[in-house]
């Protein structure tokens, strides 16, 4: 009796899967109880079909299955299924990527049918033909005792996939699934009330995992260490029922717990374990062909795919082929059940045990489902409820160690190569946990967290032996990189309701209550919550699809793609937090860091999926009415949010720099193959480094579900709604909190010193915004396709000069490296007065130079035909700090620059006593400006650059103690080497004499860029080579020394090209208020009556209540206006984009630029509220323009110009007397001193301490021009028989001191420009009606008596053309007189004697 219904059921499931069975074989052995078959081979179709995945099955083998039936103890043992020793080889099926690059492109995943193969996986095969009628009553409760109670066990499952040159292996020892009690232990057990449970195991014993290469001809030459070795994990299932009867359970939780899973990776297995994560991806993704069946049945070749099978992806169900936009019916598929694409979930079910069967329904229902080969569809019948699915692994330790091969030969020839592994690497995770929980279309989410992860050095990396045994290096030196908590003091809150959490509802007899609701959900699992759980990282993915009208979601209705009518409303939230996070990247790290890099591409892999070119699909019709209206009414978008809390970065100076062997490599460039010589390592502390903190980091990101559609109907109206355009665009939002910036110190303890902020905490927000599927838009030129905002409400920088120093000296550190790794010299004065200790008084302590910058504003915008940008820059203030002492000296603040500053009474002395306003809050920004820049097309002329720019007002003290910051040395008696180095005496001292500052630099040298492990992963040794001499080079080799060949005159010839095409149709509006410039001769702190930075008025509070005021030269540089021709005047900030009333078409129009300049004036202000004038103010107008034409005769089109300037001066007065001389030179002395200081420290002649190599060093060109071989500042003679005449070069003296020697320079400069860019001519023309000049001094013959001695010249002119054959020059004044005054007291200036004549030149009315 019950053999007649268990054994077709069995034979059902053997004989699908296995090749050459006769049944009447295997019916007689399962009646004796026991049947065993060797060596079977698999049906590799059926298995191909059932993946559904683009794999192809080279071989499938069972060597032995074993199957047996207690017959006679059926309701209290277990049927036991036992295959021992599997083994299948699989490989991508040929052309699955052109698949996809020809025939997919509606690659798409339904939602629809992954759901479905979520809900209906089972009763396919269940509902089969071969299945048995299914009998009624005590039989079929025992049968379904049975088959509850099945025990599968696997021995030795090997699995093998080949592609290219990879070979992934998984090997598993044990597997077995049995059925367990409430205690989770081995039971014979059958669905009871009022519990309604049923629980499983599967234990997997000794997983391993192998990844390695083969040959061309498909032979592994050695084999690489395992990824996975002997991991065991178990798994457990809990199924929940409404009642007895229930085929498929209302709950499935399917959750795997691993204790400690340990991965390795080698530097050969990085690129093909990349690869593999590539292939999953995808896989997932659709962009690898699906199942050629399935393209059949739904017409349209989509690929389906379910999300609950990868949760740690991108799981986003609700992608192409949504019901908003599919045109296939949800649940009205055709063709039999079996034959439908079931996707990844229907896959993954396959190892669910049977019980999970058909529907609650009748067996009528039953029967006319199998007689129609469909899904019922009877409006009297309710369709079934979607099970709610929970999958979950958690693991409680994880690693992943990186290895470095190197591969050894044997004594023997034909030995074979052994490889030897070298550990530099580990990343440690603790308390992973992967939940997904989905019902259905309507709800999936998937949640990820760590409770802890850290990152550790190990060993040595490229034959640097720092973190070797011998080294005795703490374990806290080799953490780099941590976040999170430990599990010691997070407890087990990663297990949390899980199945193998004693507390959990399912442990105590409790049925768990599910979050379904997306409201709910939000509110329960937040990022705080999250955090709280775990601690390192956590991630929340949410999915819910719901019914806009209300309906059951098996009642969506199917619309076409031009009836584009939501009837559901679909949201995907990611959100993304990860907790407290310390990176420290010293040298170990960094090299470690970027060797995995280089390793990881290392390969010539073709990719997956080559990118698309967009393909317009033409728009069936316009949308309707109705259509928009509903899509106004909801839009389907995708939203991403990360959070980043309490970052920590530290950078420290590179105590060894062997990047020039690795930075080659990862940006393209090939590495020369050479040894490079390694110091032997020790820690270096004090150890300086670079800290960054972040408080809070916040990102948000969305983009439309189905963009194509959206755009393609969207880019069909013809003017969208504010609402349908902005769903049209990814958006993008990054705000920063908390953002600061400083020096810290390791100590010898391996402990950080505090931070000494360098910038202060400040925070600023980004928005940008980009179009979808930009070729729909190509005709749209109004709709921008990218816009960018970037606010900036307050930064500060801060910093001594030893601070700058030693900032200097950190990024020197990694830029240039030794040839054998050696780092630079550190003076300790450097570090001591850097890092003070408490206490501690320093002799001078040295002034912070303070710079701020407040309400920075950045807009850029770009459309189809131009690109345009605006700013604001609310204001900048740079001010010095020199700190007090305790012998009652106070802190002195000196403001060095302030903007904006009211400058337009400065030009003249009388604002020193007139009443001034304090500087308003209200004042307009400091800087505002508009840019358009019309994008570059072929065939179309467009109109040209428009600029405008406003600058207002500021005032500038150039304070002498700006000269003692930028002066200060560092105490040369200390300096230390940072690394002992075993060498002779002479090779330390060189080294010392290398970065010493201001020596002499050094040729470079080619360098070799490749380390023991450079070249390629496999190397068998380390070669180590001792250098005579140490050069410092830098990091990334100069890829452009061919250019550097190019000759200064064609470079030059190129920045005139470029410049011209810049301005030849620049609409141009420049505003400058003035700038005023205070030079005082000594430091002017400001008073603390002041408001803090306000420059006037401390000159000011200093002028009136100092009578020991130190002198000061006051120069107020002229206000200055730029307008091109035909503009009218804009506001210079535009709203984004912006156009011009007056568009410049034609190349030139835009000259001639009228220039204005006014108030420009000096004067010196002396103690005891002294005002005298050096220049009375005064400004000039100029009119400049330029032409130009193309030469015929060249060929490489160059320009021939035409240059125009004409200049009106307003009248030019200048005053002078002892004092103001005076000061004059004692300001003049102190600047020259300072700068002969910075010359001499190469404090700005060379600002690396790091010789950089002379520019003659490089090879020149083996053919050079013969026009302009000489260069024009070294050469005297007439350039070239193209510019002037042999004679006129001949008759020109080549002293320095002839009267001619400018007018000879700037033909020989004129002539250099021509002779780069084809012909120039220049015209200039100055126009000046007075020069006065007046000499002020006391009389020494008479007491309190003055003289003045004054000078004018009128009429004053002077032109100069420059043509192709000559320069010619032309001066002329009208008239020259010289007279001087007399003034006694009280009296008023009187002519001298002689009428005060000295000297009187000028035209007579009758010459």
């Amino acid at each position: 009796m019950l053999e007649s219904y268990v054994t077709p059921l069995l034979m059902s499931y053997v004989n699908k899967y296995i090749k050459n069975l006769k049944p009447s074989d295997l019916q007689l052995s399962l009646w004796g109880g026991d049947v065993v078959l060797s060596k079977l081979d698999l049906k590799l179709d059926v298995l191909e079909q059932e993946l559904k995945l683009p794999f192809t099955f080279m071989s499938g083998h069972i060597h032995e299955l074993r199957i047996h039936v207690p017959w006679t103890k059926l309701g209290s043992e277990p049927v036991v299924i036992t295959i021992n020793t599997m083994e299948c080889i699989l490989k991508l099926r040929d052309g699955a990527q052109d698949d996809h690059e020809s025939g997919s492109s509606s690659t798409s995943r339904s939602v629809s049918d992954s759901s479905k193969a979520v809900a209906k996986p089972r009763r396919l095969q269940q509902a089969a033909p071969s299945d048995p009628d299914l009998p009624p009553g005590y039989v079929q409760s025992l049968i379904r005792r049975v088959v509850n109670n099945v025990n599968i066990v696997v021995n030795n499952l090997i699995l093998k996939y080949v592609e290219d040159d990879i070979v992934l292996s998984v090997n598993i020892t044990s597997a077995e699934c049995y059925t367990v009690d409430d205690m989770w232990e081995r039971a014979f057990m059958d669905i009871t009330a009022p519990e309604l449970v049923l629980r499983k195991v599967i234990n997997f014993a000794d997983c391993t995992v192998c990844l390695d290469k083969r040959n061309a001809s498909g032979k592994i030459e050695f084999y690489q260490d395992p990824l996975l070795y002997k991991c065991s994990f178990r798994t457990r299932l809990h199924f929940t029922y409404d009642n007895i009867n229930s085929k498929i359970p209302s709950v499935i939780k399917i959750q795997t717990m691993v204790e400690s899973l340990k991965l390795s990776i080698t530097d050969q297995q990085l690129p093909m374990f990349i690869r593999i994560l590539q292939l999953i991806i995808a896989l997932y993704y659709g962009e690898i062909g699906g199942h050629k069946e399935g393209e059949g049945e739904d017409g349209s070749g989509h690929v389906k795919e379910a999300g609950a099978s990868l949760p740690g992806m991108d799981v986003d169900m609700e992608s192409q082929g949504s019901s908003q936009y599919s045109n296939t019916d949800l649940y009205m598929q055709t063709g039999s059940p079996e034959e439908a694409d079931q996707g990844w979930v229907s896959w993954a079910w396959s190892f669910v045990p049977a019980i999970v069967g058909t529907e609650e329904e009748s067996e009528e229902g039953l029967y006319q489902q199998r007689e129609t080969g469909g899904i019922p569809n009877s409006p009297q019948q309710h369709p079934h409820k979607d099970p709610i699915v929970s999958i979950g692994f958690y693991c409680t330790k994880a690693s992943v160690t990186f290895k470095l091969t190197e591969t050894h030969s044997e004594s023997s020839y034909y030995s074979p190569q052994k490889v030897k592994s070298r550990e530099v690497l580990c990343l440690e995770q603790q308390g992973i946990t992967i939940e997904v929980l989905m019902m259905g279309e309507p709800f999936f989410d998937c949640q990820i967290g760590f409770v802890g992860c850290r990152a550790l050095c190990l060993k040595g990396i490229m034959g640097v032996r720092d973190f070797e045994e011998n080294m005795n290096r703490s374990e806290e030196d080799a953490v780099f990189f941590s976040c999170g908590d430990s599990l010691s003091s997070k407890g087990m809150t990663y297990l949390t309701n899980s199945l193998f959490d004693y507390r959990s509802p399912e442990n105590n007899g409790v049925r768990a209550e599910f979050i379904l609701d997306a409201t709910s959900h939000k509110e329960t699992y937040t990022e705080i919550a999250g955090m709280q759980r775990f601690g390192a990282f956590y991630m929340d993915y949410l999915y819910t699809m719901e019914n806009s009208s209300g309906k059951d979601s098996q009642d969506f209705s199917v619309v076409s793609m031009e009836e584009v009518v939501p009837t559901v409303q679909e949201t995907s939230i990611k959100r993304l937090v990860v907790g407290p996070l310390d990176v420290r990247l010293h040298s170990s790290a960094v090299h470690r860091i970027l060797k995995m890099v280089t390793c990881a591409m290392d390969h010539e892999y073709e990719p997956y999926c080559k990118p698309q070119r967009e393909v317009i699909q033409e728009s069936h019709g316009p949308a309707t009415s109705e259509e928009i209206s509903s899509l106004e009414e909801f839009i389907p978008t995708r939203l991403t949010c990360l959070t980043l809390l309490q970052v920590s970065v530290t950078v420290s100076m590179a105590e060894f720099n062997l990047l020039q062997a690795l930075m080659p490599v990862i940006m393209g460039h090939k590495a020369a193959p050479g040894p490079v010589s390694v110091p032997v390592f020790q820690p270096v502390r004090p150890l300086p480094a670079v800290q960054f903190k972040v408080e809070k980091v916040n990102v948000e990101h969305s983009v439309p579900m189905y963009a194509p559609e959206l755009v393609n109907t969207v880019s069909s109206l013809n003017q969208p709604s504010d609402n349908l355009l902005h769903h049209c665009y990814a958006h993008l939002y990054l705000k920063v909190f908390g953002f600061q910036a400083g020096l810290t110190c390791q100590d010898s303890t391996g402990g950080f010193l505090p931070l000494i902020p360098i910038i202060p905490s400040f925070s600023t927000a980004l928005y940008g915004k980009q179009i979808q599927m930009p070729a729909y838009w190509s005709k749209r030129s109004l709709v921008p396709t990218t816009e960018c905002i970037f606010e900036l409400p307050h930064f500060t920088v801060q910093a001594t000069r030893p601070q700058t120093l030693l900032l200097q000296a950190i990024c020197q550190s990694w830029t240039h490296s030794m040839t054998n790794g050696a780092p630079l010299t550190l003076s300790e004065s450097l570090l001591n007065e850097v890092y003070k200790a408490p206490g501690v008084k320093s002799l001078g302590p040295s002034p912070t130079l303070e710079g701020s910058v407040q309400n920075l504003e950045l807009k850029f915008c770009s459309r189809v035909t131009v690109k345009c940008a605006s700013g604001t820059m609310g204001a900048v203030k740079v001010c010095a700090r020199t700190p007090g002492s305790g012998e009652g000296v106070k802190e002195k603040l000196v403001p060095l620059i302030q903007g904006p500053s009211d400058t337009k009474e400065l030009h003249t002395s009388r604002w020193l006593n007139e009443i001034r306003k304090p500087e308003s809050l209200l004042a307009p920004d400091l800087l505002a400006f508009s840019v358009l820049v019309p994008q570059q097309e072929e065939n179309c002329r467009n109109s040209g650059a428009v600029l405008l720019v406003s600058v207002q007002g500021i005032a500038v003290n150039m304070d002498p103690v700006f000269c003692t910051w930028l002066l200060y040395q560092p105490h040369r008696g200390s300096s230390r080497q940072q690394q002992q180095n075993p060498g002779p005496v002479s090779l330390a001292k060189r080294r010392e004499d290398e970065v010493s500052v201001g020596s002499t630099p050094l040729v470079k040298q080619p360098s070799n860029q490749a380390s023991d492990y450079a070249s390629s992963p496999v190397k068998t040794k380390t070669v180590t080579e001792s250098r005579p001499l140490s050069i410092p080079m830098k990091v990334m080799p100069d890829t452009t020394a061919v250019e550097s060949w190019t000759s200064s005159e064609e470079r030059m010839k190129e920045l005139i090209a470029h410049a011209w095409d810049a301005v030849k149709r620049l609409t141009l509006q420049l505003e400058l208020q003035s700038c005023c410039v205070f030079l005082p001769n000594d430091s002017l702190p400001s008073p603390s009556t002041i408001i803090c930075g306000d420059i006037p008025g401390t000159v000011r509070s200093w002028y009136h209540n100092q009578p020991s005021m130190p002198g000061t030269l006051v120069v107020c540089l002229p206000q200055i206006s730029v307008l091109s021709a035909g503009h009218k005047y804009m506001e210079p900030l535009q709203e984004l984009p912006f156009e011009v009333s007056k568009p410049i078409l034609e190349e030139g129009d835009a000259f001639p630029w009228t220039i204005s300049l006014s108030q420009f004036s000096v004067y010196t202000l002396l103690g005891q509220q002294r005002s005298l004038s050096l220049l009375e103010p005064m400004g000039c107008t100029s009119t400049l323009a330029v032409t130009s034409h193309k030469l015929q005769s060249c060929s490489e089109g160059r320009h021939s110009f035409v240059v125009c300037l004409h200049v009106d001066l307003q009248p030019v007065h200048i005053k002078c007397s002892n004092p103001q001389v005076q000061l004059l030179y004692e300001l003049l002395l102190s600047w020259s001193s300072t700068w002969a200081r910075l010359q001499r420290h190469g404090i700005l002649r060379q600002t690396s301490t790091i010789p950089e190599p002379p520019a003659s060093a490089a090879p020149s060109s083996p053919v050079r021009s013969s026009a302009g071989t000489a260069l024009p500042d070294t050469s005297t003679c007439s350039p070239s028989a193209d510019f002037g005449s042999p004679t006129e070069g001949d008759s020109v003296p080549a002293a320095d001191n002839s009267p001619f020697a400018d007018t000879v320079t700037l033909e020989q400069k004129t002539s250099s420009i021509g002779g780069t860019s084809g012909k120039v001519s220049l015209w200039m023309q100055w126009m000046l009606p007075k020069v006065t000049v007046k000499l002020f001094a006391s009389d020494p013959t008479a007491k309190k008596t003055e003289i003045c001695v004054i000078s004018e010249l009128e009429d004053l002119s002077a032109s100069v053309d420059v043509q192709d054959v000559y320069t010619k020059i032309k001066c002329k004044v009208g008239s020259f007189n010289i007279d001087h005054y007399r003034c006694r007291p009280g009296h008023d200036w009187h002519s001298g004697q002689y009428e005060g004549l000295v000297l009187q030149c000028k035209e007579t009315a009758g010459y």
